[in-house]
């Protein structure tokens, strides 16, 4: 049995369980059949080798951890169109785990050993519609070619040390740009520049949320603190405690979540503008919040006019409310 050393991507369908229990055979079929469809030539070109089909997963090496990544984002984008227009039983969203390492080889061109089973656990913590990866991929890939987010360490069952994650950044182009078409024959070509200053990656474009669902997402957090409070401090008040434990509410739930509550029912997200990620400065934000509305308000008010809709507190931690 032979080793080699490959980037591995384990792909699966969310909701495919709940799908299939409400489907008959026929429509969970034609759902594997579409499924196969619309990611295996995509697969094939960017040289991927299918290892084996587990039901609605996908095991594929590659020979490139800059291919593999990749692909999992042209992989979303093909889906991504194919869903569009499509009600939600018919749409097809993967997870795509990324991971590279050595592994061993079977007769029958299957893959075993530790690399395989930390794709497995990578997979089981990827979001819908995204592609993670591990340390190892982003050590080894061509970065310039694919714009990433460091998620952190996690520590996987059955694995002794923790596994730092990524994440593409999808909002920023992927792939290297394509070359320049050559000047026609009768036009003289333009002198190359003495010097070229490699140029600066976009930065992430998110869609800021409107002052409505703001609005509304804001008085039901109120709301539920208010409950939430009253249940667990009945009797005891005072200015400096509430605010505390308002900004704990808060930051909180932005850690786990991503968004309050109030955000989630809105369906929309709290941001950090450097990353894309749920902010790690959650707490001082919302300690700032309770700062913007001292003014009868006016920090709060001020995303009226603001042109992306940021409040003070916005504004003073790099932060923004986007459609989820």
């Amino acid at each position: 049995m032979e080793t080699r050393n490959i980037a591995i991507m384990l792909t699966d369908i969310k909701g495919f369980t709940s799908k299939t229990a409400s489907s008959s055979r026929a429509e969970t079929q034609e759902l594997l059949s579409k499924h196969r469809e619309l990611v295996l030539p995509v697969i094939e070109k960017f040289h991927g080798r299918l290892v084996k089909t587990i039901g609605d997963a996908f095991l594929v090496a590659f020979n490139s951890p800059t291919d593999a990544v990749i692909c999992g984002v042209e992989i979303q984008g093909v889906l991504k169109g194919h869903n569009s227009a499509r009600p939600q039983r018919e749409k097809i969203e993967i997870r795509i785990a990324i991971n590279s390492g050595e592994v061993a080889v079977h007769d029958d061109g299957d893959i075993y050993g530790d690399a395989v089973n930390i794709t497995s656990r990578l997979e089981s913590i990827t979001e819908a519609g995204e592609v993670f990866f591990t340390e190892s991929v982003y050590l080894s890939m061509n970065k310039k070619e694919v714009p990433s987010s460091e998620i952190g360490y996690r520590q996987f069952r059955g694995i002794p040390e923790k596994i730092k994650v990524f994440r593409v950044l999808r909002e920023v182009p992927v792939g290297s740009q394509p070359p320049e078409p050559a000047p026609e024959a009768d036009q003289p070509a333009s002198p190359a520049p003495a010097a070229v200053l490699p140029a600066a990656a976009p930065a992430p474009v998110f869609q800021p949320a409107d002052i409505q669902p703001r609005a509304a997402a804001l008085f039901i957090d109120v709301f539920l603190f208010a409950v939430i409070y009253h249940f667990l401090f009945r009797g005891l008040s005072g200015l400096l405690f509430t605010a505390l434990f308002w900004a704990v509410y808060q930051s909180m739930f932005v850690k786990k979540k991503g968004a309050t509550p109030g955000m989630m029912i809105m369906h929309l997200k709290l941001i950090d503008l450097d990353t894309g990620l749920p902010p790690k400065k959650a707490f001082w934000r919302a300690v700032l919040g309770v700062v913007s509305a001292l003014p009868a308000g006016l920090g709060y008010f001020w995303a009226i006019w603001e042109k992306d809709h940021r409040t003070w507190h916005d504004l003073l931690t790099n932060t923004r409310i986007v459609k989820a």
